[in-house]
């Protein structure tokens, strides 16, 4: 008997580690029947591989990758770094004219767009400062319109460059947390930006993605994985080419579920953290939902929200790409999509799962695993109910004493059961403290709400605001204007909204001047800007009388002058004045030796 036993057991553990075997073969056939050379790739996509040469002379290393999960959208280019300097030499790709030139304390800072004669046109952003012709047609456009914000659109043919002309020098301006070139390829016609790396961008990686977390989500109420309704996330093993999941390779699951996966991406010889540009899964190794990001739209950006379980991302910034796709979702990089990403279990069967990640040069990861779908289960009762439904297709409408919402369909990415509350006014609000919906609920576009200024408020109507209050109870400033005994604004994120004032001034502080100082011995005049809550909304400086052209660092609250003809030998008098969104006002002025 005992022998009978063992050999039962001997069997049966020939059987499960041919099958191991069998899988792992079907998995590693599958990884190199998908796996494409990138010239294969490029040369289907149609782009010209040899149209662009590099836009920096020192190898290309990336701490950006085109299309990147980012805040609210999808990353337009690639971030090059620039060896931790600002000042490197820009180039221009290939032939053409600057169409465009965009100074701003904020996005790309100082940025260049060159349209070239193949179709195409390039941007280079987050740069220190133009080449001597592009910076001084662009002064004196500032000058002209005294504004250092300006959007310039210089006529064809204007500035010419050659491909190889430096065109600026790397910086760190606008919204760029370091030196490095944020840099894009478009298609001229339709604006869409283009994964550079199609054209042949030269860089250096044979680094596969790396697979960080599985999110498996019960699609419906009557849906169970693991006997449960709520998401599960498994522990993951593996490196390389193969994942697999840690404790078990078979999950089970009831009814229909969705997958969200969190990958990232390295490079050689690079520590950053990149995003992926391709995602697929297999169910039984039928193509059931592809993802790619080769290109897409500005207008359609924003759908970044419902492509990710923006949720968790709220609750703790990460971002897991979803298999499933809302209703409102629009999103042009879905290149197959089955059922909308919900996959269908039936009881007693078992389907393999195969997912597929890969980076722009086309190194790939898979994840293998298991389903083994089970009887469904009682549905769970949802908790809204009885909850007004807003609608996706239609304007929604929320009236209360205190507030007036009207909120249009397109806001939204699906039917959602509306939630609302308000607290009693605080010391420092001038209104009820209203808590609209959920912010793990992501929008679309902007809804219209007007909040109802508390008859106790004795502060101005010009000095009151709308303010979002954030994670930490912070106010955001959002704006508004009166109607009537409401203030009413725009808004696109759900959460806890209160109107309060803003009666303070701007701070201004001088850096390196002095009334009465000796400026000989610099090159600069520095002052910092700052604002206590609605934020600065102009700043103008003058010499003797006349408007000089500060840059403003936004980030740093910093305005520099850098010496032109505007200062005189001799005495000259010095004046800066800001106003806040709040139209609060502050000056300051100075006598400079020169």
């Amino acid at each position: 008997m005992r022998s009978v036993v063992l050999s039962i057991f001997a069997n049966e553990k020939i059987i499960r580690c041919t099958m191991i075997i069998f899988r792992n073969l079907v998995v590693a056939f599958l990884i190199s029947f998908l796996q494409l050379p990138v010239s294969e790739v490029s040369a289907q996509k149609g782009y010209p591989e040899n149209a662009f040469i590099s836009p920096v002379d020192i190898p290309i290393y990336l701490s950006g990758s085109f299309a990147e999960l980012r805040a609210n959208h999808f990353h337009s280019g690639i971030d090059i770094k620039t060896q931790g300097a600002e000042g490197k030499n820009i180039f221009a790709c290939a032939d053409g004219y600057v169409s465009r030139i965009r100074i701003s304390p904020y996005g790309f800072g100082k940025a260049v767009y060159v349209v070239h004669p193949n179709g195409f046109s390039t941007v280079y952003a987050h740069l220190r400062n133009f080449s001597p012709e592009i910076d001084k047609w662009a002064k004196s456009e500032q000058y002209r319109l005294q504004k250092f914000d300006v959007d310039l659109f210089p006529s064809a043919g204007l500035l010419k460059v050659k491909q190889g002309q430096v065109i600026g020098f790397s910086g760190n301006s606008g919204s760029s947390q370091g030196p490095h070139l944020h840099f894009e390829i478009r298609d001229s016609r339709t604006e869409e930006p283009i994964d550079p790396l199609l054209f042949g961008i030269a860089i250096k990686d044979f680094t596969r993605p790396t697979i960080n977390g599985l999110r498996i989500y019960p699609a419906n109420d009557e849906s169970r994985v693991n006997g449960s309704n709520k998401p599960f996330e498994p522990e993951l093993k593996g490196w390389g080419a193969l994942y697999q999941l840690k404790s078990t390779d078979t999950i089970e699951v009831a009814g229909d579920f969705y997958l969200g996966l969190d990958a990232h991406d390295l490079m050689n010889d690079s520590g950053n953290k990149n995003g992926v540009n391709l995602f697929q899964v297999f169910a039984d190794s039928v193509l059931q939902f592809h993802w790619e990001a080769n290109k897409f739209n500005f207008n359609e950006t924003r759908y970044i929200n419902s492509f990710i379980d923006y949720a968790t991302y709220h609750r703790n910034g990460k971002r897991y790409m979803l298999t499933r796709k809302a209703p409102q979702n629009k999103l042009s990089m879905y290149h197959s999509i089955v059922n909308d990403g919900v996959i269908s279990t039936l009881p007693g069967k078992t389907m393999q799962i195969l997912i597929r990640v890969a980076d722009g040069k086309q190194n790939e990861s898979m994840l293998n695993f298991y389903i083994k779908g089970v009887k469904k289960a009682a549905p769970v009762s949802p908790a809204s109910v009885g909850a007004q439904i807003f609608s996706y297709r239609n304007i929604n409408q929320f009236r209360t004493a205190h507030i007036n919402i009207s909120l249009p369909g397109k806001c939204l990415y699906e039917d959602t059961p509306f939630e609302y509350s308000a607290e009693a006014s605080q010391p420092w609000s001038c209104s009820m403290i209203h808590k609209i919906h959920n912010p793990e609920v992501p929008l679309h576009d902007y809804f219209e709400v007007s909040i109802r200024i508390d008859s106790s408020c004795k502060i101005p109507v010009s000095k009151l605001m709308m303010v979002r209050l954030n994670k930490n109870n912070k106010p955001v400033y959002i704006g508004g204007e009166p109607d009537g005994n409401f203030l009413k604004a725009r808004i696109r994120e759900f959460g806890r909204y209160a109107l309060m004032a803003d009666s303070i001034s701007p701070v201004i502080k001088a850096v390196n001047i002095s009334n009465g100082k000796n400026i000989r011995n610099q090159e600069t005049i520095r002052m910092t800007i700052s604002d206590n809550l609605s934020g600065i909304k102009t700043y103008n400086a003058y010499l003797n009388g006349k408007w000089i052209l500060m840059d403003y660092d936004a980030k740093n609250n910093l305005l520099e002058y850098q010496y032109d003809e505007m200062l005189l030998a001799g005495k000259n008098e010095f004046k800066l004045e800001i106003t806040d969104n709040a139209g609060n006002k502050s000056s300051y002025k100075a006598t400079l030796n020169y």
